[in-house]
């Protein structure tokens, strides 16, 4: 039984916020929740509500504002939920309340504090239903950027990493082009071409795609 997925894009940014689910168990995890109106939040959980899931997981690859707008949310409604994240982010980026100043988005963001989340990183593994996600650390767009493989259903969520054609901006805190590029060759590539990428900006694409089309990859 594979997993499922489903994607909802939220925000003036359009993010990608995805529930991943074992339709055999019901259990869900929720990645970057992005919500950042409560007409979003109801999106979220209605869907999640209609399909009978348990969200027991919540996946953040990074703690830029866009992906974890809706995490204190997510919380205070699932509240024995388990959230992942890189302890990286936490040391090195400013809060999201802080970063999102730059930008005028008159909305309030309610930071969660790094010990609401379970740290993990490279070849961590996180069960989930039936399946096992490992755990990839790919800094570059951020410093503690994780990446989500579920080898059995090929699906990887690869945040702002890779996106279809292109790959993220290192033009944020602590980005680096050469190491985004680094983390793309030597976590992504050896996977099956078959895999499917889902990303936090943009459609679907696959590991064989970009191989062969990126032009960051040639």
């Amino acid at each position: 039984p594979m997993l499922k997925i489903h994607q909802f894009t939220f925000g003036p940014v359009q993010e990608n916020t995805y529930i991943l689910y074992d339709e055999e168990s019901c259990e869900a995890a929720i990645v970057d929740p992005g919500c950042m109106r409560h007409s979003e939040e109801e999106k979220l959980r209605d869907f999640i509500t209609e399909r009978g899931l348990t969200p027991t997981l919540m996946l953040c690859t990074h703690q830029h504002f866009d992906h974890v707008w809706g995490a204190a949310y997510v919380l205070k409604e699932w509240p024995h939920i388990t959230a992942y994240a890189n302890a990286i982010d936490f040391e090195k980026l400013p809060l999201p309340s802080e970063q999102l100043k730059g930008y005028a988005i008159p909305l309030p963001l309610e930071d969660v504090s790094a010990d609401r989340y379970t740290m993990v990183g490279q070849d961590d593994l996180i069960r989930l239903g039936s399946e096992e996600l490992r755990v990839l650390f790919v800094p570059g767009h951020a410093p503690g950027h994780l990446a989500y493989y579920a080898p059995e259903s090929g699906i990887l969520l690869s945040g702002d990493t890779l996106l279809q054609g292109t790959i993220g901006r290192t033009d944020f805190w602590y980005g680096s082009y050469d190491q985004l590029v680094e983390s793309i060759r030597t976590q992504y590539l050896p996977l099956p071409d078959e895999t499917i990428v889902f990303s936090g900006h943009g459609p679907e694409t696959t590991i064989g795609y970009e191989r062969c089309k990126n032009p960051f990859l040639q």
